[in-house]
C-alpha cells in the first residue's frame, strides 16, 4: 500500500488561508518591529532635527556707480530688479566658498557641536560630510536662493541660517571690493597725473599771460589793425608836414607844431606795437600750442574725473546683493525623523520580509514532500 503523501503547493492555497494558518508568527514579527521601530527612532538613539530656511532673491548688480551714477540709459541697472538664474548661480557658488564655511565652522564650534573626536585621523573629511549634510544650498524653480540648514537645536538651526544669508552680502562685497580698490588705484595715478599736466599747462600759460600774450588770435588782429592806423597817421603826419614847410610856413606855426606831435605820437604808438607783434610772433605758435593741448587734456580730464568719481563710490559704497524674502525662524517642530513614516516603513517591512520566509519555508517543505 503506497503511503499517503501529503502535499504541499503554495499556489493551491489562497493568500487568506495562508496568511491565517501563519497569522501568529506574521503577527508577533511585525508587532516586535513595530515596537522596536517605536523604540530605536525615539530620541535616545536618534537626535531629532530641526530646519530653518532664508529664501532671497539675488540683486542684477552690486556697483553703485553703473546702477546709479551711469549717464547711459542703456548701460545702467536697475538696483532694485531681481536678479536671475545666472546670479543665483554666482551667489550659491560663493555660499560654498571656503571663506563662510570655515566661519560658521569657527563661530559655533562645529566639531564639538557635531560629536566629532577632535584628534580623530579623518575629523575633517567627517565634518565636511556633516556640514554638507546639515547645511544645503539650492536654487528653486522661481530663480531665488534657498539656504537649509538643519541641526539638532532649533535655535542654531536658525542663527546658522540667517548668519549665512548675512555672511553673503559680506564675502561677495569683499571680493568686488578688492576689484573695485585695484580699479580705483588705476584710474587714481591716471587722474592725478592728468591733473598735474593740466596745472604745468596752466602754469604755462600764466607764464605766457605775464608777458603779455592772453589771446594770440584776438590780440594779432587787434594790434595789426592799430599798427596800420599808426603807420598811416604817420605817413599822415609827415606829408602834412612836408606840405607845409614847402609853402615856407615857419616851424612854430601851430599846423606844424600838431603834425609834429602826431607823427611823434604815431612812432611811439608803432614802436610799442612793433615790441608787441615781435613778442607774439616769437610766443605765438608756442602759446597756441601750449593752448590747444590745455583744451584737450582738459577734455580727458572732465572724462578721467567722472571715472575717479565713479571709482571712488564703488569703493566706499556697496549695495545688498540679495532681497530676503524670508529670513530663518526657530522651528517649533522637527523635521527629522519622521517617526510615523518610520514605524509604518520597518513595520510593513518587518512583516513582508517574514512573509517572504514563509513562503520560502512551504515551497521548500513542498520540494520534500515531491522527493519522498
Amino acid at each position: 500500500m503506497q503511503d499517503e503523501k501529503q502535499v504541499y503547493s503554495f499556489d493551491s492555497l489562497s493568500v487568506v488561508e495562508f496568511l491565517v494558518k501563519w497569522r501568529k508568527p506574521l503577527l508577533v514579527v511585525t508587532l516586535v518591529a513595530a515596537v522596536a521601530s517605536v523604540i530605536f527612532s525615539g530620541p535616545t538613539f536618534i537626535k531629532p532635527r530641526y530646519k530653518s530656511t532664508v529664501v532671497f532673491y539675488p540683486a542684477t548688480t552690486n556697483s553703485v556707480s553703473k546702477a546709479l551714477l551711469n549717464e547711459n540709459a542703456y548701460d545702467r541697472n536697475d538696483p532694485l530688479e531681481f536678479g536671475e538664474e545666472e546670479q543665483a548661480e554666482q551667489l550659491i557658488q560663493i555660499l560654498y566658498s571656503d571663506e563662510i564655511r570655515q566661519h560658521i565652522i569657527d563661530k559655533y564650534d562645529l566639531i564639538n557641536h557635531y560629536d566629532i573626536k577632535p584628534n580623530s585621523k579623518y575629523r575633517y573629511t567627517q565634518l565636511a560630510k556633516k556640514f554638507s549634510d546639515n547645511i544645503r544650498f539650492r536654487r528653486t524653480e522661481y530663480s531665488s536662493v534657498e539656504i537649509e540648514v538643519l541641526d539638532t537645536d532649533p535655535q542654531i538651526a536658525a542663527n546658522i541660517a540667517n548668519d549665512i544669508a548675512a555672511l553673503l552680502d559680506e564675502t561677495k562685497n569683499k571680493i568686488q571690493l578688492e576689484q573695485a580698490t585695484k580699479g580705483f588705484k588705476i584710474v587714481e595715478t591716471q587722474y592725478l597725473a592728468k591733473r598735474d599736466l593740466v596745472n604745468r599747462l596752466n602754469d604755462s600759460l600764466n607764464q605766457f599771460r605775464s608777458m603779455g600774450i592772453f589771446d594770440y588770435e584776438l590780440q594779432i588782429d587787434h594790434i595789426s589793425e592799430v599798427y596800420t592806423q599808426a603807420v598811416a597817421g604817420m605817413s599822415d603826419a609827415k606829408a602834412k608836414l612836408q606840405l607845409l614847410r614847402s609853402k615856407g610856413i615857419s616851424e612854430s606855426d601851430t599846423g606844424i607844431i600838431n603834425n609834429l606831435g602826431r607823427l611823434s605820437g604815431s612812432e611811439a604808438t608803432a614802436r610799442e606795437l612793433q615790441k608787441q607783434l615781435d613778442l607774439l610772433g616769437r610766443f605765438g605758435g608756442a602759446y597756441n600750442s601750449v593752448k590747444e593741448q590745455l583744451e584737450q587734456e582738459n577734455e580727458e580730464l572732465v572724462k578721467l574725473r567722472q571715472r575717479f568719481d565713479r571709482a571712488k563710490v564703488d569703493v566706499d559704497e556697496v549695495l545688498p546683493v540679495k532681497f530676503v524674502v524670508n529670513s530663518a525662524k526657530v522651528a517649533e517642530k522637527k523635521t527629522y525623523p519622521l517617526r510615523s513614516l518610520i514605524v509604518l516603513l520597518s513595520t510593513f517591512g518587518a512583516f513582508l520580509f517574514s512573509l517572504l520566509i514563509l513562503i520560502a519555508v512551504e515551497n521548500y517543505k513542498y520540494l520534500l514532500a515531491r522527493k519522498q
